[in-house]
């Protein structure tokens, strides 16, 4: 009964950490978080990201692949991001008006980057 109580214990200790989406860095990108966007009656509104570049090109293009619901999406963010400059944005190219199934993705990532040098990861 003890080892069983002590299983259930850490089980629920360590739950929180696997519900968030695997975020991080690639690319050249890191991600600090990302959030999938309610518009309060029960359908998604897009993603908010909080992400920063590590190129000393400014990026300007940063695609994001995101997996929520079954369904895996592409939210691109257009602008000019400086090097370790912190961007938080709103994004609502894709994933929206969809069933809303809390706010953490399975999965967000940076999928693809474009430098203001003409570089592409």
């Amino acid at each position: 009964m003890k080892r069983t109580l002590w299983f259930l214990a850490a089980l629920v200790a360590i739950s929180p950490a696997t519900l968030q989406a695997k975020t991080g860095s690639r690319h050249g990108v890191t991600i600090v978080s990302c959030v999938v966007n309610s518009n309060g009656s029960n359908l998604t509104n897009g993603i908010n990201v909080v992400y920063y570049n590590t190129h000393d090109s400014p990026a300007t293009e940063v695609d994001f692949v995101v997996h929520y619901g079954g369904h895996k999406y592409i939210l691109i963010d257009r602008g000019s991001f400086s090097r370790g400059a912190q961007i938080n944005h709103n994004l609502t190219n894709a994933l929206t008006g969809q069933p809303w199934d809390g706010a953490q993705p399975k999965n967000c990532a940076v999928q693809r980057v474009t430098l203001a040098d003409g570089s592409v990861y």
